[in-house]
């Protein structure tokens, strides 16, 4: 069997670079990872920045095809696309389905509420009560994460084009979950209303590249690369574009 599951990785490797284009699944709809420029329609963000370098590295195109959070891992499956890379995080769920590269971020799930009731949530501990509405977006690790942290609070989901931050915006719930990159990047900045508990106990995630099960030649090419590219700035480069307040890419957005 593993060598069944190696022969598969090489070829989906070799496949890659005789097709000469790698086909790369991403969602559009999670600033600053992935979002759509209604400029050109086309994408920006973190993860396109490393998409486009990738491509490069590897000698071939990039076909950027369009994902939802739902249907993600299913179109990975289904040989849609090559990888999937929208500020994807690893998740013991997904990880039992498909494949993932080592970490090149890793921010924390953080609750995310409004300001007003910040004197009545300043724990987790305060969220997980009874009569809490919590609301998590539908496909994520967001409501992966939300199904093991909370189990008194009342649960519930959101689907696109409905995202979960406006329904605490406007009244339909109390709590959300978000990572603490996205959140100082985007959310905070465009809705002051809302803000996070960042406690030190907050779940650290990790973010990376997701490839169909079995890919293990592809992956281990996949790590190698994301470690050169550690070792030579790039990834730093990249947080600084994407995360700092500075960073042209925030800039470009606005």
């Amino acid at each position: 069997m593993l060598c069944a599951a190696t022969a598969h990785a090489q070829s989906t490797l070799d496949q890659i670079r005789a097709r000469g284009v790698i086909r790369i699944g991403t969602t559009g709809d999670y600033f600053p990872y992935s979002f759509r420029d209604l400029d050109t329609n086309g994408y920006k963000g973190y993860d396109i920045d490393l998409a486009t370098r990738l491509a490069h590295d590897l000698g071939v195109k990039l076909d950027l095809v369009r994902a939802t959070w739902p249907t993600l891992t299913a179109g990975l499956q289904a040989g849609k696309y090559d990888l999937a890379a929208s500020g994807i995080t690893v998740t013991p769920e997904r990880a039992e389905v498909v494949g993932f590269t080592t970490a090149y971020l890793k921010p924390r799930f953080v609750p995310v509420i409004l300001k007003r009731d910040a004197a009545k949530f300043k724990t987790m501990a305060d969220i997980d009560q009874p009569g809490v509405r919590i609301v998590l977006q539908q496909g994520t690790a967001t409501e992966d994460a939300g199904r093991r942290l909370f189990h008194k609070a009342q649960l519930s989901t959101v689907l696109d084009p409905v995202v979960d931050y406006t329904e605490v915006l406007a009244g339909h719930a109390d709590v959300t979950m978000t990572d603490n990159l996205y959140f100082a990047s985007s959310i905070e900045r465009q809705y002051p209303r809302l803000t996070i508990i960042d406690e030190p106990s907050n779940p650290e995630t990790e973010t990376a590249l997701m490839a169909a099960k079995g890919n293990a030649t592809l992956i281990a090419w996949l790590n190698g690369w994301i470690a050169d590219r550690q070792k030579d700035g790039f990834l730093d480069k990249l947080q600084h574009d994407w995360f700092s307040p500075d960073g042209p890419g925030q800039a470009a957005a606005r």
